[in-house]
């Protein structure tokens, strides 16, 4: 029995190595097109174009004009103030032929400036506070982007659109803010005329920011009706000339009435009696 099984152990090896070559051959042979291989590439994504300085101020602008508007300003649903926000963006000449941008990619970048340039502002602010004799502006620039890097531990790449945010009120009120806080405690000090001269600074900057929504929306109203009110007293005065007029017709006729010598007709004597009960009675 043994000696039997000897022999059979090299067919047995062959038929293995016929079968794996085989299964190689169908391996080698293309795959059916219903059912792509496993390494197949997935579909290529655009890549998103990156924002250049260029695009940053025109997205400054978008925002500035969108949100200043007196009569809708930032009124409006999210979705449809950063909707116009990307179309007044599409719309400048100076990204003309250049990718679209989305509402969303507006707003996740319009955060990004608006928090790094608040943060700049601060650090601005403390390195103007620190100016020593002799330094200029870009010293000044300069010690503020070190204030920036050593608080936040990272370099401020958005000057431009700081340059561009620096001047508008809001940004404005980030910087002078904390000088009055700073200031107060020397004001305090000087006594009430410091204190009074602060007020009055105080006043003027309220004075000079620029009307809201809903302040816009009542001055439109008062307009209309400072106007519906002058009409009403034009009008007024019209009447009464109007009626000055008809009473001083009405007396000459009755005038001409009285002075004829003759006897008057029916009709005539009808309207005399008319016309003394309507003067009488006016």
């Amino acid at each position: 029995m043994d000696s039997n099984s000897y022999p059979q152990t090299p067919n047995f090896v062959e038929l293995l190595h016929s079968q794996q070559d085989c299964v190689f051959l169908n391996s080698q042979q293309p795959s059916s097109p219903q059912v792509p291989p496993f390494d197949t590439p997935p579909a290529e994504r655009r890549e998103r174009r990156t924002w250049t300085p260029t695009d940053d101020v025109v997205l400054i602008s978008s925002w500035l004009n969108t949100s200043k508007d007196p009569l809708v300003g930032n009124e409006q649903r999210s979705g449809a103030f950063w909707k116009r926000i990307a179309a007044y963006f599409a719309a400048s000449p100076k990204v003309a032929g250049c990718e679209q941008r989305e509402a969303s990619h507006c707003k996740q970048r319009w955060h990004k400036i608006n928090d790094l340039v608040s943060k700049f502002c601060g650090s601005y602010e403390a390195a103007t506070r620190e100016k020593t004799s002799g330094q200029n502006e870009n010293d000044i620039l300069k010690h503020a982007h070190e204030i920036f890097y050593n608080n936040y531990k990272k370099r401020f790449t958005l000057e431009h659109a700081w340059k561009e945010l620096r001047n508008d009120q809001k940004w404005c009120d980030l910087s002078t803010s904390k000088t009055e806080v700073s200031s107060k405690k020397r004001k305090c000090e000087d006594g009430a005329q410091s204190a009074s001269s602060h007020a009055t600074g105080e006043a003027d900057q309220v004075a000079d920011r620029p009307p809201g929504v809903k302040a816009a929306k009542g001055l439109g109203k008062k307009t209309v009706g400072k106007a519906l009110s002058e009409f009403q007293s034009m009008w007024s005065i019209k009447k009464q000339d109007l009626a000055m007029k008809e009473r001083l017709s009405k007396m000459g006729l009755l005038d001409s009435l009285i002075a004829k010598k003759e006897p008057l007709a029916d009709y005539e004597e009808a309207l005399k009696r008319k016309l003394i009960n309507e003067l009488l009675s006016s």
